[in-house]
């Protein structure tokens, strides 16, 4: 790494850890290293197999142990197995950048716990410290040594989120932290357990910090016996088939795992891509807008990833190294590699990560990093996603249509804290977002209620599970519509919301929820961006007399009552007997121009009564005869003024009108209305498929030849709208359309002011 010859070194403590290599650790730990045994094809599937096995009924035995819904319900949680050096073999179908939070927690155990207090059979080791491996403080890891003849074999490890570990704010999302300080405490690896015996005095100094003691020392000892069955499953399959066969498998694993992805890059061009995401509000009170990028460069079969243009850490909106790494590596192995089945430790191996130290996406010391598990590490998962679309698009269509793209942006829902009527304080961690939605595709809408697919065995809680664990009532729990908020030539999925109030308590306290002022991901190749989430709360609005006639309110605009101003990140607010609280989830983005979207697709969304008609044609074009049904030609005619009037509002290329590219030249489609010309097969121009524009050398910026067009993003549609004053105001959607059509090539968000970043380069034929 570039940055490491810095004065602060990558070592945990100061900044993020990266684990040096070879890894330093002491001689006193013996190591089983062999891998090299003869294993027949028929016992190697059975250990494999063995292993995928012990790994999942890890991640079923936490289900079934674990107490809080966060983990029980929600499986907020990652069983893993690693090598004795701490690469991944498999993890679970759980929260997947946990996977790259346990490889570097083992790791630093290996380096600096090795020696003193020394790794020994029987042990477990705890941490939740974000600059050692962790995500964020909630987070909290427990590995676990399996040893076979005195030799350390691998580890067995697990993440889950605990309900409350401490910190400023009920649930331990501190959105007020302004550094570490008033973040919840971080521990850095402990021994939790020694020689197979739980440490009380240990276990105690973690619980101390919980608002929730009993609720969390729960799922601790869940996580303690989960590892505890998990090692004597391994311990097993060693007495059965020999230590030496079981690394055997382990380790071609680890590079089948890596021939599968060089295979898969090298059907990819060389090349950059660059993509950029904005945030708001660093803490309570601020106004700010923050600037996130990610840079890929693909140069044979590796990966090159760097954040450069990220703004500097501020307040508690930061992930550190490790974040970084896994948000970018969970959006990779999704695209890239889902048939592996959690087999990701060899994919690891080909991606190098050169972050700029200092940032919102590689904080250092103090910065506070503890909300980021609701924003920025989701925000970084769909940056990451987007940039690996643009990466994918580049390569065959097997491969481009496999992308996932952005996720949503940030994790929408809400903590709600109280007391029961036994007087016994309660937090309710609403991650009914998990209900989720998928984004667009290359050739497919996205998943309405699709979930998350870097969690993809996450489930959300039913509504009486919900009114059952808490005083409060579900007004209603619906999808959201189609609109102009994920609208593209292919759909985002639809999300949910949803409506509580208390019941049979004077009142609670949201301590957690998101408002958003400006919609943070825009689709692949032109789309519309996502959904704002958004909160309402409302007081006095007669919820007795309702109740009392029969009625259950399901329009809370119509109510009578006080709407209360909420912001992004705001402090925490009173629910009183008589309010009501609304969220959304997000339609997840779309994927290209939607004027291009087939009219009978837009007709079908009509017809479900998912999409208004109105807005079937403000949004696509749509025109409709006197009985309803689609007027195709007045459709066309429709989309064709739009296309001219955005080309009219546009600013032309400098370098004025492009060539156009003949009948003989060969144009291979990159994605939406994006493609590029090939000599000898190789990619040369940048050109639009429709007009045939050709837009320059693949080796610049094809976006210079586009015309462009900005508005501001709050006044795009209704659905983008935002009180005045608030950050978004800033924001603008900036389109590059082809300068011969007027379809849009991409799109993206930028900050008013703000120089774009450059989208994607190619190495050209001559590389």
């Amino acid at each position: 790494m570039s940055h490491a010859d810095s004065k602060v070194v990558w070592d945990g403590v100061a900044r993020g850890y990266v684990p040096a290599e070879p890894l330093p650790i002491d001689p006193s730990l013996a190591l089983h290293e062999a891998g090299t045994a003869e294993v027949d094809p028929v016992t190697f599937e059975v250990i494999r197999y063995a292993l995928l096995n012990a790994n999942v009924e890890h991640g079923q035995t936490l289900q079934r142990l674990c107490v809080s819904p966060v983990t029980m319900l929600t499986r907020d949680f990652q069983p893993s197995i690693l090598t004795q050096r701490g690469e991944l073999v498999f993890l679970g179908p759980y929260l997947q950048y946990f996977s790259n939070a346990q490889s570097l927690t083992v790791k630093w155990i290996l380096e600096h716990r090795s020696a003193d207090p020394g790794i020994a059979p029987g042990d477990m080791f705890l941490s939740n410290d974000p600059y050692v491996g962790t995500p964020h403080q909630p987070d909290t890891i427990v590995a676990a040594p399996v040893f076979t003849d005195g030799r350390l074999f691998c580890w067995v490890a697990n993440v889950l989120h605990h309900s409350d570990i401490g910190g400023s704010v009920v649930g331990s999302f501190c959105v007020d932290a302004a550094d570490i300080f008033t973040d919840p405490p971080a521990f850095p690896p402990f021994k939790i357990v020694e020689a197979g015996r739980l440490r009380p005095d240990m276990e105690q100094v973690f619980l101390r910090q919980s608002r929730l003691p009993n609720v969390v020392q729960m799922d601790l000892r869940a996580a303690i016996s989960a590892n505890t069955a998990t090692v004597r499953k391994v311990e097993a399959l060693i007495a059965r088939y020999g230590a030496d066969a079981v690394k055997t498998v382990m380790t071609r694993v680890l590079d089948a795992g890596e021939e599968t992805f060089r295979q898969r890059l090298r059907q990819i061009p060389d090349g950059t891509w660059s993509h950029r995401l904005y945030a708001e509000a660093s803490h309570t009170g601020d106004t700010g807008l923050y600037r996130y990028q990610l840079t890929v460069r693909k140069r044979g079969d590796e990966l090159f990833v760097d954040n450069a243009g990220t703004d500097p850490q501020a307040g508690s909106i930061n992930v550190t190294y490790a974040g970084l790494v896994g948000a970018f590596l969970s959006a990779l192995t999704a695209s890239l590699t889902p048939d592996l089945a959690g087999a990701y430790g060899g994919v690891y191996r080909l991606v190098h990560f050169d972050p700029v130290p200092g940032t919102l996406s590689c904080a250092d010391f103090p910065a506070a990093v503890s909300p980021s598990g609701v924003f920025t590490m989701e925000l970084l998962i769909s940056l990451a996603g987007s940039v690996i679309a643009k990466m994918v698009a580049c390569g065959p269509p097997e491969l481009r249509d496999q992308a996932l793209g952005p996720a949503q942006p940030h994790w929408y829902g809400t903590i709600i804290a109280g007391q029961l009527g036994s007087g016994a304080p309660y937090i309710a961690v609403n991650a009914n977002n998990m209900i989720g939605a998928l984004p667009a595709g290359s050739d497919t809408d996205g998943m309405d209620f699709g979930g998350h697919f870097w969690i993809p065995e996450g489930i959300a809680s039913n509504v009486e599970e919900t009114e059952q664990l808490y005083p409060m009532l579900c007004l209603f729990r619906r999808a959201l519509p189609c609109g102009a908020d994920g609208a593209g030539t292919w759909r985002g999925g639809r999300s949910i919301t949803e409506a509580y109030v208390p019941w049979g308590t004077p009142g609670m306290a949201a301590a957690l929820y998101i408002d958003d002022s400006f919609p943070k991901a825009v689709g692949p190749f032109g789309a519309n961006p996502s959904s704002m989430g958004r909160v309402t709360i409302k007081h006095g609005v007669g919820l007795a007399e309702r109740f009392a006639a029969g009625e259950v309110p399901q329009d809370v605009a119509a109510l009578p009552g006080v709407e209360q101003p909420v912001d992004h990140k705001g402090p925490p607010l009173m629910l009183g007997p008589d309010s009501v609280i609304v969220w959304t989830g997000a339609n997840n983005p779309g994927y290209g121009d939607p004027l291009a979207r087939d009219p009978r697709d837009v007709a079908r969304d009509t017809s479900q009564g998912w999409l208004d008609p109105a807005a079937a044609t403000s949004v696509y074009g749509l025109v409709w005869d006197a009985e309803g049904a689609v007027d195709g030609a007045a459709t066309a005619a429709l989309r064709e003024r739009r296309l001219a009037e955005r080309l009219a509002a546009a600013t032309p290329p400098v370098a004025g009108p492009p060539e156009r590219a003949g009948s003989d030249v060969v144009l291979r489609p990159v994605g939406g209305e994006l493609a590029v010309s090939l000599v000898d097969g190789r990619p040369a121009q940048w050109a639009s498929l429709t007009g045939r524009a050709l837009l320059g050398s693949v080796t610049d910026d094809y976006r210079s030849n586009c015309a462009t067009r900005d508005t501001p993003v709050n006044d795009l549609a209704l659905e983008f709208g935002t009180r005045p004053g608030r950050p978004g105001a800033a924001m603008l959607l900036r389109e590059y359309l082809c300068p011969i059509t007027g379809r849009r090539l991409t799109t993206e968000l930028i900050r008013t002011g703000d120089t774009p970043v450059t989208d994607m380069l190619l190495a050209g034929e001559g590389r």
